[in-house]
C-alpha cells in the first residue's frame, strides 16, 4: 500500500523519527547482482559504506567514489578482510565540492569499465556543515556539493557509462519538507541557517531526482529517505547524542532502502520510498512536487556544469 506522507514539516519529521526503530525492513538477499556494476558516491563510511557491503554481498561490482582516499581505503581494506573480491572493489577519489574532481573521477570510471556499462548508481554522498563555506566553484558548499556535485557526475556517466536502464539511486532526507527553495548562492552564518543549508540541498536532490525521471524516462530512478541515522552527518548539532541513543538507527539498518531499490523487482521507478512508509505518495503542498521550481534548478545545473561537456564529449541533450 502506498502511503500518503504530511507536507507539515513537524509532523512529518515525527512519524519518520517515532515510528522507524519498529518498522525497519531488511533488504532481502535475493535476488544476486552477479554481473553488475555499482557506483557508489561516500561509500567509506556510514549507510554509504553499509550499502556498498550490501552490493558486494549480493555479487555486484563497484566502484567507491570518496573525497577521503585514506578513509576510503580502510574500507576497502575491510571489505577485502571480510572476504569480498579485491577485483570487484575500485576506489576513485572523488571530491564532490570541486567539479574538476567530478570530471577527473568519471573519466576515471570510464577507463576501469573498459566498455562495461554501470547497472547502480547510489548517489549517497552529502556534507552536512557546521559553518559557512563554499566549494572550489564558489557554490554554497550544501549546494554545491549535495545536489551540484552529483549532477556534474551524473551527466558525465550518462553520457557513455551508464546502461540504458541503469538504476539510479538519489538519497534525501525528510527534513527536505521544511524547504521551499534550493539555490547556489543561499548565505547563512548560524546552526539554524546550516540546518536550512542542509534541508534547501536535500530538497534540490529531490526535485533534480523527479525531473531526471521526467526527461529520461528508460531510467529507474529512486527517491530515498534512509532514515534518521547515527552517523558522522550529524555531528555537531546540539541534542545529536540524545537522538542517536533514543531514536536513531544504525547505518546497516539505514542502508536497506537503498538496497531495495538497487536490486529488488517490482518497484515503481520515479518514486519516493521512505525507510518507515515505503513507497509514498506526495501530497500537492509538499515542496517536492513544484515540478516548476525543479524545471528551473535543472536547468540551472545544466548551465553551471555546461564547460564539463568540451572536455569529456558529452554527447547528452538538455
Amino acid at each position: 500500500m502506498i502511503a500518503r506522507l504530511s507536507p507539515r514539516p513537524l509532523k512529518r519529521i515525527q512519524h519518520g523519527i517515532f515510528g522507524q526503530r519498529r518498522h525497519i525492513a531488511k533488504c532481502p538477499d535475493l535476488p544476486r547482482l552477479d554481473g553488475k556494476w555499482a557506483v557508489i558516491t561516500g561509500a567509506n563510511d556510514g549507510i554509504g559504506k553499509q550499502s556498498a557491503r550490501g552490493l558486494l554481498q549480493r555479487g555486484a561490482s563497484i566502484f567507491m567514489m570518496c573525497r577521503n582516499v585514506e578513509k576510503a581505503e580502510q574500507a576497502r581494506r575491510h571489505f577485502i578482510d571480510e572476504g569480498f573480491d579485491s577485483a570487484k572493489i575500485t576506489l576513485i577519489e572523488c571530491d564532490l565540492a570541486d567539479l574538476d574532481s567530478v570530471m577527473a573521477a568519471a573519466q576515471a570510471v570510464k577507463h576501469h569499465l573498459q566498455g562495461r556499462k554501470i547497472d547502480i548508481l547510489v548517489e549517497n554522498a552529502a556534507i552536512r556543515a557546521r559553518r559557512y563555506g563554499e566549494t572550489e566553484q564558489g557554490h554554497e558548499i550544501h549546494f554545491g556539493t549535495n545536489v551540484l556535485g552529483h549532477f556534474a557526475l551524473r551527466r558525465i556517466l550518462m553520457a557513455e557509462a551508464l546502461a540504458p536502464h541503469a538504476r539510479i539511486i538519489v538519497l534525501t532526507d525528510d527534513v527536505y519538507v521544511k524547504a521551499r527553495g534550493c539555490s547556489s548562492n543561499y548565505h547563512w552564518r548560524s546552526q539554524m541557517g546550516a540546518s536550512r543549508a542542509y534541508s534547501r540541498s536535500k530538497l534540490g536532490n529531490f526535485w533534480i531526482a523527479r525531473e531526471l525521471q521526467k526527461r529520461h524516462p528508460h531510467y529507474n530512478v529512486f527517491i530515498v529517505h534512509p532514515g534518521t541515522i547515527a552517523t558522522d552527518l550529524r555531528r555537531g548539532i546540539p541534542i545529536s547524542g540524545w537522538l542517536s541513543k533514543f531514536f536513531c538507527i544504525s547505518p546497516f539498518e539505514g542502508a536497506q532502502t537503498t538496497l531495495m531499490c538497487a536490486g529488488q523487482q517490482d518497484l515503481s521507478h520515479g518514486s519516493y520510498y521512505h525507510n518507515v512508509h515505503g513507497e509514498c505518495e506526495l501530497d500537492n503542498a509538499d515542496p517536492a512536487t513544484n515540478d516548476e521550481a525543479a524545471a528551473r534548478l535543472w536547468a540551472r545545473c545544466h548551465e553551471m556544469t555546461a564547460n564539463l561537456g568540451a572536455s569529456v564529449a558529452i554527447k547528452l541533450a538538455s
